[in-house]
């Protein structure tokens, strides 16, 4: 098994989360460009995180 198919991803490509410059933004685009976006939350609350997850889910 690839790491594609294991991942459920079209490119190898496991992008990096980068807390406190990062958002969900840029998992999206890695996400909807076919590899894996990560989002960073280290330095998020609850509510932050929650915010996150909930932009990331609406737009990939």
């Amino acid at each position: 098994m690839s790491l594609q198919q294991l991942l459920g991803i079209d490119l190898p490509l496991i992008q990096a989360p980068m807390a406190g410059v990062q958002n969900h933004a840029l998992a999206v685009a890695v996400s909807n460009a076919g590899g894996l976006g990560s989002l960073p939350c280290a330095m998020l609350d609850a509510a932050g995180l929650r915010a996150e997850l909930t932009a990331l889910t609406a737009k990939t």
